[in-house]
């Protein structure tokens, strides 16, 4: 039986390198459909990827395509950074570089901190943040971390996040403040009539902020989907309506003494809320739920959470409205016993008929 021949055509550079992809016959591998996109795609996935990756981009061999040589500059950052001290290795000559030559914006801006003390890192994030390259930044994420190395002088001293960081508000969908050891204080925007019309989730995780401040942020966001709230220094209650919100978490915990902790949380309207999460309540935290006839999760109740402050937390709109109208929407219901008590869980799950799931979380000392 004679082999029928194949013939096999010569590719030429310029059709490589106009990003034209030999079929899988002919270039011995699978087709490379990924690079036959459109470029409009690829700068999308070039944007998901982190910095590090997307740059990688740039020296792709041209087996693969020349397609991706130049997407790199002309796509949205994901920026990733980490700030450390002067004596450590820093990419922070590169990230003014790569902010200041870079052709488009960013997309997302995640900081990490070790908590060095440092004094370059204020003026030296404050010139970032003013960058053209973060106008209409829709994402920031700042963690802030102990090192096992830090300095005790860092832990004794507080930073304010720079003020520029509110440039974004028009145009951030989510914005992440975690800290350790509440050091980072949020910028004052009371009276300020900050708003934040896009945003749809925020996370304050030990920062501090004052009451004032935190209320002024939540009334500048409109389409609030998911809050998170945990360990903040500077509130001693909360008052939350929003017709968007769908999530909420709250918690008191907290490894270092703030001045001031959490203390009462009220969901005054919140028509869209389906979860609420609990913890930290063991500090004394006090919950109030108005109006919230879709909450189908709850949890974790505190230890010691009795029958009867379930029904003083759990309020109605109208007097003739009953608890258990309230309490037939939740599916899902986490509680935190110890010692387990099958009495104390009956009592529980008969405020709460149509449960589908139940969690019980068990300390043994």
């Amino acid at each position: 039986m004679v082999t029928p021949s194949v013939k096999v055509r010569k590719w030429h550079n310029a059709e490589l390198e106009a990003g034209v992809t030999p079929p899988a016959s002919e270039s011995g591998e699978g087709p490379d459909r990924i690079s036959n996109l459109p470029v409009d795609a690829l700068r999308s996935i070039v944007s998901l990827l982190p910095t590090k990756d997307g740059a990688r981009t740039q020296s792709l061999p041209a087996a693969v395509s020349t397609r991706w040589r130049h997407l790199f500059r002309s796509s949205p950052l994901n920026l990733d950074v980490e700030l450390r001290r002067e004596d450590e290795p820093a990419p922070s000559s590169l990230v003014s570089r790569l902010l200041a030559d870079h052709q488009v914006p960013c997309r997302r801006l995640s900081l990490t901190w070790y908590g060095y003390k440092c004094d370059m890192v204020s003026p030296l994030l404050n010139r970032w943040l003013h960058s053209p390259a973060l106008n209409g930044l829709p994402e920031f994420h700042l963690r802030q971390n102990r090192s096992e190395n830090g300095e005790d002088e860092f832990w004794r001293a507080r930073y304010t996040l720079p003020p520029s960081v509110l440039r974004f508000a028009p145009t951030l969908r989510i914005l992440s403040v975690k800290c350790a050891c509440h050091r980072i204080r949020f910028p004052c925007v009371a009276g300020g009539d900050v708003q934040f019309p896009h945003l749809k989730q925020l996370t304050f995780k030990g920062v501090i902020i004052s009451e004032a401040d935190l209320h002024g942020v939540l009334a500048g966001c409109h389409v609030l989907e998911s809050l998170v709230l945990s360990e903040l220094d500077g509130v001693s209650g909360v008052r939350i309506s929003s017709s968007t919100l769908r999530s909420l978490g709250v918690s008191s915990g907290f490894g270092h003494e703030p001045e001031e902790v959490l203390e009462q949380v009220i969901v005054v309207d919140a028509p869209n809320l389906e979860k609420f999460f609990l913890d930290g309540a063991e500090y004394c935290l006090s919950i109030c739920v108005v109006w919230a006839p879709k909450l189908e999760f709850l949890g974790s109740l505190p230890r010691g959470f009795t029958t009867a402050k379930l029904q003083a937390a759990f309020l109605q709109r109208t007097a003739a409205a009953s608890l258990m109208s309230v309490m037939r929407t939740v599916k899902v219901l986490v509680l935190r016993m110890s010692p387990p008590s099958v009495d104390d869980l009956i009592n529980f799950v008969t405020f709460f008929p149509c449960v589908e799931k139940l969690y019980v979380v068990v300390r043994i000392d």
